[in-house]
């Protein structure tokens, strides 16, 4: 099994990292919601969403959702489709569910109105085949939604994190670099003219030591400097730095790409 695969196999990990950002964020309005904010859905549209992970997305937005929408949750884990089944519990048949990989679409061009790409584009080897892929199913003027973060995204916890062990580090700022707000727009044009870059704010405004810890252990790769003793040292550190400041207040920066298939 590939790390990815055993990161994302279900839902269990990655809720350890939203935890972090939903107990300590200072932006009232969620990221979910804020996600939603920015979707234009046309009449009767079909929407795509890859990387649909545990359903957060459409959880969190219910009663908003368009009752002539037609959605179509796709995701390679099955594990993670299974747990969206249930994370929608009664409303779940509002949707369909499929296994599918974001570089071999299975819909012919001209399918959907929406592609929703939320914090996902970055874990795909060939990005530029599974974008050239959305813009060939996209409808004419049909529009892809795709979230990242920056390079600078939580730098502070970076630094805290180098301060305990120079071998540490936040596995998102590697997901930037593949495809973040510097460098998601160069890609996208490849497939599309029109790009727009919407930034969302917030910050982290951190009290307790062990959602940092369960967040951390939540990577596979940082389990391997995080472990036995240097756990609990890790933790007592993080006492202290909360202990002397009372908050580990962290900055974030992340958004959204919208991307529109020309006429």
């Amino acid at each position: 099994m590939s790390l990815l695969s055993e990161q994302y196999s279900n839902s269990k990990k990655f809720m350890a990292r939203i935890e972090l950002h939903r107990r300590f964020r200072t932006n009232p309005h969620l990221w979910t919601q804020w996600i939603f904010d920015q979707i234009r859905f046309p009449k009767n549209a079909k929407v795509l969403e890859l990387g649909s992970g545990n359903a957060l997305l459409w959880k969190s937005n219910l009663k908003r959702i368009p009752e002539d929408a037609q959605i179509l949750l796709t995701d390679f884990s099955e594990g993670m489709l299974n747990d969206a089944s249930k994370v929608l519990g009664e409303d779940s048949n509002r949707f369909e569910y499929k296994i599918m990989d974001a570089q071999e679409i299975s819909y012919p061009d001209d399918s959907f109105d929406i592609v929703i790409a939320n914090l996902m584009l970055y874990h795909i080897p060939d990005r530029e085949k599974a974008i050239s892929e959305i813009s060939r199913v996209l409808k004419p003027e049909g529009v892809l939604y795709a979230s990242t973060y920056s390079l600078n995204n939580m730098k502070e916890f970076n630094g805290l994190l180098k301060n305990y062990d120079k071998n540490l580090y936040n596995p998102i700022e590697q997901f930037a670099s593949l495809f973040g707000l510097e460098n998601g727009s160069e890609q996208l044009r490849k497939s599309f003219e029109d790009v727009e870059l919407i930034n969302y704010i917030d910050s982290l405004e951190v009290t307790e030591a062990e959602p940092i810890v369960d967040y951390m252990l939540s990577f596979g790769s940082v389990k391997e400097n995080i472990n036995g003793d240097n756990l609990k040292g890790f933790k007592d550190y993080l006492d202290d730095v909360l202990d002397r400041e009372g908050v580990i207040k962290i900055s974030k920066e992340s958004g959204i790409f919208i991307a529109k298939n020309p006429k």
